[in-house]
């Protein structure tokens, strides 16, 4: 209790303002104030989807300064706003579902801000998508920052010194040299400095120092334990070991920390020759029994911790974790130092110049236990807080509501972090999936799975809810007749593939449709959840269990043997032998029925944190991995496995997975698409053999350049080829007919290569420009996500064409003319074009 005689901080000046307020200006096609008996004056903003935005005009202070605002919101699902504040960049904030489905009740949600001192504007917009409503904001100043600085602890200082140099190993070409105060290693394109006074280091690229101030850390009964305030950093000379595996020829090494009354941790790093990265991990050993959630391989907080040596366009890339939910991935300003806990990347980030496209690759290339994250904080472009750390959960990100799950043993094991440095990031993205590969190679092909990009049809877009076995024979017949024989194969493959609601049909229906099928010349598809209970009847028995379980005893539980929530269906334990039994039961009739390909949806429920049943099962990922590689051994090698809603990582259990959330065909959805591709091109021909951009329903396109636009969005991606339109209808037809049909589309297609972004910041938006080059080939694609008419104008050198290319219109198989190495083009609403070009 205080002394009688202190006094108390004066409370801060709160500043409100209604969101109805007449001096702000509300836009939008559905934005509307609206009753709401429990908002503050008993009116909302609501409507805010489509384009949609609240601007307050009148936000005033006293002084200049980091805020905190509070937010008094009313949704019933988790949404996001896009803040912008004065004519600063747009910062994503998303709002947690108030209570599931109500859309009466109102919460809070805060977040930080700076504000002038004066007057100010906000803009609260929807970013083309769904926000929640707006009740009315609350500011305040936020508290003082604690006035201690830098923490001695983690500044870098003086650590390059490391004295002098005393011994040198030479193992094949990377140097070895020990030195009074530390070590160096020199791989011949990259140098680790190592500083076992104070037990940082730092990494440099052909001898330009990249990051600094670098640790580890891991979390022991709740308090985290750093390697730098150990007592001693010793590199074990005599363990130093030569190596050879998939990543290359090259050396491991190990730095043992001790502390009296601590385990002993070992920092470990794997160096290579000519590469452009290395790896870390770390491993903590005890006398007795050791548990831990929480390992972190590199971890640095000091000024200027990460320096690219490029000021021009400073990015960090914010990848999610799975594509549910229409997540995007963000290309977000270094200079970020508010809210960081929401910028949170999942296994991996670029760090990188997008003028110079000089960047910094750091991430997990084991995926066998940890979700990984990557924290960050920057300023003056640089970055002055990284953490990359296995115990990553979030209920926004992975959906969990529990801590990730701790390891438990004498010997405990983080994940293995790639990091490297490139004059281009996209190739670093691309050498982080190959090493990724390396470690887990993508799922091989069955001998009767044809290995080429599927090419066919899906019932989703077309029938959803309403597939029936007489619009999936509509549909074979027509493909039959109509396109199959004009181009639209993969060397004579097309599949018919069922999806959701598959069980309309009755089981005489799905096998006279699997033999009519073949007999049309195509390969019959189905759809799974398994790891999904989509009832609520929790006595219900499980299929394939004979009585012996119920959903009620298989669904994932908390450790009190609570339900787990999740947003969308009931997560099923994995390790459960209920759940098991099922799989055995389902997989069973869907080989009886000779289907070849088949689509595993809403995966990520396997990942979620929980109580399983398997105890030596204790984190989402080993979890998950238990339950897939379950699954790929009762399907054998006979289907064409198609990861549909899934995270990123692990990625070995299919051969394709949707690079992002569904896609109806509209031209906000395809651009929404298309930032999954610009930043996440890279899984395609490494994690996986190909990405899929979910399918096309071209009738959804609302113009003729829409749906050719959905074309293109798909060629470019990767690709599963996958037309979804109602064969029955005339504008389908025509729309099929015209724009699947084209032979040079369709060869570039099923070459199954993504292409890469030409501009990299471009925050949660896709870039309009995308390029490959292909055996001596390049290609182009570039759109108008707008539905009004713009210009664009390419420069040739910029994408890494020659300038004096020839280009050739792919649809109209005309040439098309650049000037002085540009290329100026202008698209009507909607519309895209997709050219290839030959160098001269």
């Amino acid at each position: 209790m205080p002394a009688a005689n202190a006094t108390e901080p004066p409370a801060p000046t709160l500043y409100e303002f209604q969101a109805n307020d007449s001096r702000n200006i509300l836009k939008g096609p559905h934005t509307q104030i609206a009753d709401c008996a429990q908002c503050s004056d008993g009116k909302q903003v609501g409507g805010l989807f489509e384009g949609s935005s609240i601007q307050f005009n009148d936000v005033e202070v006293t002084e200049a300064g980091k805020y905190i605002v509070t937010a008094y919101y009313v949704s019933g699902d988790p949404r996001s706003f896009y803040v912008k504040v004065n004519d600063k960049d747009s910062e994503k904030i998303d709002f947690p579902e108030v209570v599931k489905d109500d859309w009466d009740s109102v919460g809070s949600f805060d977040f930080e801000i700076e504000l002038n001192g004066g007057n100010n504007v906000l803009l609260f917009s929807d970013g083309d998508w769904y926000s929640p409503n707006l009740d009315r904001i609350v500011i305040k100043k936020a508290p003082d920052s604690v006035n201690v600085g830098q923490n001695p602890a983690f500044q870098w200082g003086d650590s390059a010194n490391i004295g002098e140099l005393a011994t040198t190993l030479k193992v094949g070409n990377i140097t070895v040299s020990q030195h009074s105060s530390g070590f160096t290693v020199d791989s011949g394109t990259y140098q680790l400095l190592y500083n076992t006074t104070t037990g940082l280091s730092s990494y440099a690229w052909d001898g330009k120092v990249i990051a600094k101030g670098v640790y580890s850390s891991f979390k022991l009964n709740e308090e985290l334990v750093y390697s730098n305030e150990y007592d001693s950093h010793t590199l074990l000379t005599d363990q130093v070991e030569q190596i050879q595996d998939g990543h290359g020829k090259g050396i491991k090494l190990i730095v043992r920390n001790e502390k009296q009354g601590q385990p002993s941790l070992e920092q470990i790093y794997y160096v290579y020759e000519k590469t452009n990265y290395f790896i870390k991990a770390e491993e903590v050993t005890g006398s007795s029994e050791l548990s831990t959630n929480e390992m972190a391989p590199v971890v640095l907080e000091t000024a200027g911790g990460v320096d690219l040596g490029q000021y021009s366009d400073n990015r960090v890339l914010i990848v999610p974790f799975d594509n549910d939910a229409w997540a995007r991935y963000d290309s977000k300003s270094m200079n970020t130092h508010l809210n960081t806990n929401s910028n949170i990347s999942s296994e991996v980030t670029a760090i990188f110049d997008n003028a110079s496209r000089n960047g910094l690759i750091i991430g997990s290339v084991t995926h066998d236990t940890w979700k990984t994250g990557i924290h960050w904080s920057g300023a003056d472009n640089r970055l002055d807080q990284l953490k990359v750390f296995g115990g990553f959960t979030s209920k926004k990100v992975t959906y969990d509501s529990l801590p990730h799950g701790a390891i438990k043993g004498r010997l405990l094991k983080s994940p293995q972090i790639f990091v490297g440095f490139y004059s281009d990031y996209r190739d670093g993205m691309e050498a982080y999936g190959r090493a990724n590969a390396v470690v887990a190679p993508p799922l091989s092909f069955g001998p009767n799975v044809p290995q080429g990009v599927p090419v066919g049809w899906n019932s989703w877009g077309a029938y959803a809810e309403h597939l029936s076995y007489d619009n999936l024979m509509a549909a074979s017949n027509f493909f039959h007749d109509h396109l199959q024989n004009k181009s639209f194969n993969n060397d004579g493959a097309v599949y018919m593939n069922m999806d959701s609601f598959w069980d309309n049909l009755s089981d005489e229906q799905l096998e006279d449709a699997v033999v009519k099928i073949r007999k049309n010349g195509q390969i019959p598809g189905t759809y799974h959840t398994p790891f999904v209970y989509w009832g609520k009847n929790m006595i219900a028995e499980v299929e394939g269990t004979e009585g012996k379980y119920t959903y009620g005893d298989i669904i994932l539980k908390d450790g009190e043997g609570k339900l787990v929530p999740y947003g969308n269906g009931i997560a099923l334990d994995p390790t459960h032998p209920g759940t098991k039994m099922k799989m055995d039961y389902d997989i069973a009739r869907f080989k009886a029925r000779g289907y070849q390909f088949i689509k595993l949806d809403f995966l990520t429920h396997a990942s979620m944190e929980g109580d399983f049943y398997d105890k030596n099962i204790t984190t989402g990922i080993q979890a998950y991995n238990e339950g897939m590689s379950y699954l790929l051994n009762q399907l054998g090698d006979t289907m064409f496995v198609s990861a549909s809603i899934a995270p990123i990582f692990p990625s070995q259990y299919a051969h394709s997975r949707r690079i992002s959330c569904d896609i109806d065909g509209s031209i906000s959805s395809t651009e929404y698409q298309l930032n999954s591709q610009t930043y996440g091109w890279w899984q395609n021909g490494t994690i996986y053999h190909y990405t899929d951009p979910d399918y096309m329903t071209l009738t959804k396109g609302e113009t003729f350049e829409g749906a050719q636009t959905r074309v293109n969005a798909s060629v470019i991606s990767g690709t599963v080829y996958l037309n979804s339109d109602d064969v029955q209808s005339a504008e389908a037809q025509k729309l099929m007919k015209k724009l699947l049909t084209n032979p040079r589309v369709n060869e570039l297609a099923i070459k199954g290569k993504a292409f890469r972004n030409v501009e990299g910041n471009t925050g949660t938006a896709a870039s309009d420009t995308f390029v490959l080059e292909d055996q001596g080939a390049y290609y182009l694609a570039v759109f108008n996500y707008s539905k009004e008419s713009a210009e664009k104008i390419i420069d040739l050198g910029r994408a890494g064409i020659p300038a004096n290319a020839s280009i050739l219109d792919l649809w109209t198989n005309k040439p098309v003319q650049s000037q002085n190495g540009k290329l100026t083009l202008t698209l009507s609403g909607r519309q895209s074009v997709l050219y290839k070009l030959a160098s001269n």
